[in-house]
């Protein structure tokens, strides 16, 4: 019986994989389609390389920045020093750079569980990360579309009802969480008409993003958390907007917000190891909406992404080398029975012993994991 699990598990993985590659080589040929190799190599040599090192720059402060606003979103669970937290994101970032088919979000609950943290607890934490990175993203593409003088009017109410839903969104949130009681035995009716297994698994990653929305309550906590999501988004939207200098492409500080959520849309697709055709298209569609020549658009997009992926790899390795964290042959093997056990059993936090404070996570031996419970 487990046998077929692990083998059904095995399948969806493969299509998965297989659906995300062939996803990737589409979004790569719609982007390369009608650049020849010629135009494609002269187009690369626009680019000034003294613009690398800001560029370098701001992706560091970027992952330190994206490392403390996801340590906030932990400390209900558990306290893990800066360290572990950069190490953690920073090996998260550099396994989504080889892993296909978008994976690689499966390294930080991994991690975690191997810190004691339950496997769905660390999913519903980056739920949350996710939520407040939607959140910034929002904010600051409504309020650039709604400031910028030089965009027609149409634009610039786009930009207002941004910020409207924006609000909507977090009075919802607020809604949920009070009607908590109410809105899970509605899911659970819901959840009812699925298998049990996949039911269990469902449920108790929604129990873990309320648990993790609960932050939502502490409007310090809300505000630190909003904070570190604009800064970060401001930061990679610079990122994009010297990349953009460094082509000698003359644009207002709009056009890199945009190529922003085009990318953010692209990537969130299953696609091929490092995000390969998705990001690539994602940047020459964007830039080609203000008009920007084909070429030049796919040769700032392939340099942006080669550029982020020898850096993500590079900080994934030194971190991997320099941290206490560690994959085994195992990986993720068992991980959806274990969220499935919790679901049924109901538990809401990430450690055995759970107190009002939160706790330190504890720390993994160096030959492996923690004992699974």
């Amino acid at each position: 019986m487990t046998g077929h699990r692990t083998n059904g598990r095995n399948l969806k993985r493969l299509l998965l994989i297989v659906v995300g590659t062939a996803l990737g080589m589409f979004f790569l040929y719609l982007a390369f389609r009608d650049i020849s190799w010629q135009d494609f190599v002269t187009g690369l040599k626009q680019m000034k390389p003294i613009y690398l090192l800001p560029c370098t720059l701001l992706v560091l402060l970027a992952q330190l920045v994206r490392a403390l606003r996801f340590g906030v979103i932990l400390r209900p669970i558990c306290r893990l020093p800066v360290k572990d937290l950069w190490d953690l994101l920073n090996i998260w970032a550099g396994a989504s750079m080889v892993m296909p088919a978008r994976l690689g979000e499966l390294v930080r609950p991994y991690l975690l569980r191997r810190r004691g943290v339950s496997f769905s607890s660390g999913v519903g934490a980056m739920m949350v990360e996710r939520f407040f990175d939607l959140s910034g993203l929002l904010l600051l593409l409504g309020l650039v579309l709604w400031t910028t003088p030089q965009i027609p009017r149409i634009y610039s109410i786009l930009g207002q009802v941004l910020l409207v839903m924006l609000a909507v969104g977090y009075v919802l949130v607020l809604l949920v969480l009070a009607r908590r009681e109410r809105v899970e035995g509605v899911v659970t009716r819901l959840l009812s008409r699925l298998p049990a297994r996949a039911a269990a698994f469902l449920g108790g990653i929604f129990r873990r993003l309320l648990d993790g929305f609960g932050i939502m309550a502490n409007f310090k906590q809300v505000m630190i958390l909003f904070a570190y999501s604009v800064i970060l988004w401001v930061l990679f939207s610079v990122l994009t907007y010297l990349f953009l200098l460094a082509f000698s492409i003359e644009a207002p500080f709009l056009v890199a917000v945009t190529i922003q959520v085009f990318i953010c849309l692209g990537v969130a697709l299953p696609s091929a190891p490092g995000f390969i055709g998705t990001f690539h298209a994602a940047g020459r569609y964007a830039l080609t909406l203000f008009g920007v020549k084909a070429v030049v658009a796919v040769s700032f997009a392939t340099v942006y992404h080669l550029f982020t992926f020898v850096l993500c790899l590079v900080l994934g390795l030194v971190s991997y080398l320099t941290s206490e964290f560690r994959f085994d042959q195992a990986m993720f093997a068992n991980q959806l029975d274990e969220a499935s056990v919790e679901g049924r059993s109901g538990r809401t936090d990430g450690l055995e012993e759970t107190s009002a404070s939160p706790v330190l996570c504890k720390k993994e031996s160096l030959q492996g994991a923690a004992a699974p419970d």
